[in-house]
């Protein structure tokens, strides 16, 4: 990939960046599962998740671009562990927020306690996958959180996904199933 460039993402890239995002991870199991299906409606909704995110929560962010064209996304977040609010939520499993409410809460309660860089999401468009550019995504993460001398955290529901994190010295340190899907929360110990 002669011409790969990874930037930082600026204003201007979220949208896109979100979509390639939800392209990236349209067939994921957990977000077939939370969303109720894979086709467009459901990866718009994906897209707009990203988006939100990008918005509401910012992080820093890296991308993969080619000729200009961005073909992967990466984001990392310093994070402390806390308590999320278990408002009173009808339950309605159609209803896709009530869904990502009990996604997300699941989720917060693996969230390490004490502070770390929360590596996700990152994705890169299925057409570019194999070509070494998730691998050169991680390499970059691992450089700024050792420079940090930080832990680090990330979830996956893919046994691929866990294969290619325990390259990088994560390891899986607890599981749950949420809407039937496994999922991996793992740990990298700062490295010096």
């Amino acid at each position: 990939m002669s011409n790969l460039q990874i930037s930082f993402m600026e204003q201007n890239d979220v949208q896109q960046s979100a979509k390639v995002l939800s392209i990236a991870m349209l067939n994921n199991p957990h977000h077939i599962r939370v969303f109720l299906g894979n086709g467009e409606k459901e990866r718009l909704e994906i897209e707009k998740m990203f988006y939100e995110l990008f918005n509401n929560l910012p992080g820093v962010v890296f991308l993969a671009k080619e000729n200009e064209k961005i073909i992967g996304v990466m984001r990392m977040k310093s994070c402390i562990g806390k308590v999320i609010d278990d408002p009173d939520v009808f339950e309605d499993e159609n209803d896709i927020d009530w869904r990502k409410s009990v996604w997300f809460k699941e989720w917060a309660k693996h969230d390490p306690v004490e502070q770390h860089w929360h590596l996700g999401p990152i994705g890169v468009l299925p057409t570019h996958q194999g070509l070494g550019i998730g691998s050169i995504l991680m390499e970059r993460f691992c450089k700024e959180v050792d420079a940090c001398m930080a832990k680090a955290y990330l979830e996956t529901d893919l046994d691929i996904n866990v294969r290619f994190y325990e390259k990088f010295g994560f390891k899986v340190v607890s599981e749950s199933e949420i809407f039937g899907v496994k999922n991996r929360y793992m740990l990298r110990d700062s490295q010096t």
